[in-house]
């Protein structure tokens, strides 16, 4: 209930400077009051919001912890509820002890997002605000952070109500036609196609930057094949700028898939270091060529490479037929040695651009990663923005619904025929704002948050 007041550890657990426990609820000053003492015995009884004060948890009389005490008044607060934060030693004992005597004077453990959940609830964010807050503490690089924090911000936000707003004009004035056919003998069906295709056109291209956004938050996989002794372990080590694979000149040394991720301009990159691809030798090379299919198949971009000191073979073509069709990058090792690969007819024979490179000292490998990047993204990182997989389902049915409503008016069929999409439009935007909301989605989306937060 949200007239209960709650309390957790907001730090993660083990040995640190300092512990925070937060409360939230009506009966937050009251417990402060209980138990803390302050420093300064002539302290004022009364605490203005957003203040400091220095002090100490006491039980029984004793002296438990020497602590901060932050105070925030409602509603300026993160609930906007009264909260409070304490300051404590780090450590085990310290901060559960402190936790133990705030349950001990009335409050209870806070489940898992609780406090984000009561400012969600409590009107101060949305819940695409909200589950912004799980996404910036699972932010694995600057520009995901970057990402979550414009969304915190609300710019998202206004993105849906400018949705929002457009779509209950247009039903407005489409339901005043239908509702007062006299005062409407010309009912403007083209000013009314002319405002859907606008919204459709502003949602598509949402949903187009929301791809790009998606690569810097959830990363992608990138996975190295070709041949036996073509480098690609060599690869991995030099992308990753230390030796983490085995490289020797006995060819089949990697036999199964060795996994490592870099940070490419913003973008967590999973490097997937696979099995050489020939004729197996054996059940577990069988296994580990097997499992580098496997890996050309679910990557969402391949690096093939080809030893550029040696003329293609069969295998060599056999992987290029294999790639055709996938998102990939056709790479030349060897780069340093005499190349013996015509690299013109190369390239016009797969279509695709070739990068040189030498694994073994370096050549090449920064226009490897720029190539890399725009195969990847291929616009700047600020036009992208970020949906979860929620909100990217909520973001289709309103194109479907916007679609299906301007055919109807393209055909010329009756305007009652398009109320319902456009209903339907409003109901998802209101989905993604959370203004309309089943509790079980509600308890799935704050269920993956942190207890504290």
């Amino acid at each position: 209930m949200e007239t209960d007041t709650i309390c957790a550890i907001s730090t993660p657990p083990g040995v640190g400077a300092i512990a925070l426990i937060r409360l939230s609820g009506p009966a937050v000053m009251n417990i402060i009051q209980r138990i803390f003492q302050p420093a300064r015995k002539k302290t004022s009884r009364f605490w203005p919001t957003h203040t400091v004060r220095y002090g100490f948890i006491v039980e029984d009389n004793q002296v438990v912890d020497e602590v901060l005490v932050t105070v925030m008044r409602k509603p300026r607060s993160y609930t906007r509820e009264d909260m409070a934060e304490i300051g404590c030693h780090g450590g085990y004992i310290a901060a559960r002890a402190v936790t133990r005597i705030c349950l001990k004077e009335g409050a209870r453990l806070a489940s898992p997002g609780e406090f984000t959940r009561r400012a969600f609830l409590n009107g101060r964010i949305d819940l695409t605000q909200a589950e912004s807050v799980l996404q910036i503490v699972e932010s694995k690089t600057e520009q995901a952070l970057s990402l979550s924090l414009d969304r915190l911000r609300g710019d998202l936000s206004k993105t849906f109500a400018s949705f929002k707003e457009e779509t209950v004009e247009i039903l407005s004035e489409i339901e005043a036609c239908l509702n007062f056919p006299d005062d409407y003998p010309d009912p403007g069906t083209e000013r009314f196609l002319q405002g859907m295709r606008s919204l459709l056109h502003s949602a598509t291209r949402l949903k187009e930057s929301a791809e790009k956004g998606r690569i810097f938050v959830e990363g992608v996989k990138a996975a190295i094949v070709g041949r036996t002794n073509v480098g690609k372990s060599s690869l991995l080590n030099a992308l990753l700028r230390q030796e983490r694979a085995l490289v020797t000149e006995i060819p089949g040394t990697t036999r199964d898939a060795l996994q490592e991720t870099i940070t490419l301009k913003g973008i967590p990159v999973t490097i997937i270091d696979t099995a050489g691809w020939r004729k197996a030798r054996g059940r577990i090379e069988r296994m580990g060529v097997a499992k580098a299919r496997e890996w050309m198949d679910r990557a969402e971009v391949n690096l093939l490479i080809l030893d550029a000191s040696r003329p293609l073979t069969k295998s060599d073509w056999q992987l290029i037929d294999y790639i055709r069709g996938k998102r990939f990058l056709l790479v030349l090792n060897k780069c340093d040695l005499p190349v013996k690969i015509n690299r013109e007819r190369l390239s016009q024979a797969i279509k695709n651009e070739l990068v040189c490179i030498s694994a073994k000292t370096g050549l090449g490998l920064i226009e490897l990663e720029e190539r890399l990047y725009q195969l990847l993204l291929g616009c700047p990182a600020s036009d992208s923005v970020y949906l979860n997989l929620r909100e990217q389902l909520l973001l289709d049915e309103i194109i479907g619904e916007t679609k299906q409503a301007i055919s109807v008016l393209e055909k010329g069929e009756s305007l009652e025929f398009v109320t319902d999409n456009l209903k339907s439009v409003i109901k998802a935007l209101e989905g993604l704002s959370g203004e309309t909301v089943a509790d079980e989605v509600l308890n799935r989306i704050f269920s993956r948050f942190c207890i504290g937060k």
